[in-house]
């Protein structure tokens, strides 16, 4: 099999434009996220034990797009909110894009220049090879390997320090 590297991965910025308790789960929110795309996007995160929903309202984030959609407790989600986290996930906190990149770009990644891939099939366990390789560094950069999160307006990043 072709080894995967990121660029399979549909990675945008996009901003939370609404958020909600999901109904059927203490731990996860309902999102609405403008990804530049027209109408919003519904994307599932279960972020409510980490991340106070006010930091939530209104926040730009990081997105994968090109996940097959998922019913999560009864509702869909098409996509998801990438987040940093320590070791011992005790903390999670969503990476923040710079300011200023318009709603729907793309966030490039030097060196892995691969278009991405439809729609990243579960079965094939394609993020779970790719996860071990997302990081971020002492600076709180986000990146795959030595390649920062990029965008028009510099690189997205987690709050400061390697975790």
């Amino acid at each position: 099999a072709a080894e995967v590297d990121v660029s399979i991965l549909d990675i945008r910025v996009g901003k939370i434009v609404e958020v909600k308790p999901h109904p059927e789960a203490d731990g996860l929110y309902l999102e609405q996220i403008d990804m530049g795309e027209g109408a919003p996007r519904q994307i599932i995160s279960g972020l409510r034990k980490f991340v106070a929903i006010e930091d939530m309202q209104d926040r730009e984030v990081v997105v994968i797009l090109n996940l097959k959609p998922a019913k999560m407790r009864g509702i869909m989600s098409n996509g998801m909110v990438l987040c940093a986290s320590n070791d011992d996930h005790t903390k999670v906190d969503p990476l923040r894009p710079p300011a200023g990149v318009p709603l729907g770009e793309k966030v490039t990644f030097e060196g892995f220049e691969g278009e991405p891939i439809e729609v990243i099939n579960p079965k094939k366990k394609l993020l779970e090879k790719l996860f071990p390789d997302l990081k971020t560094d002492a600076d709180g950069v986000a990146k795959y390997k030595q390649a920062a999160f990029t965008t028009s307006k510099g690189v997205c990043t987690s709050f400061g320090g390697a975790w």
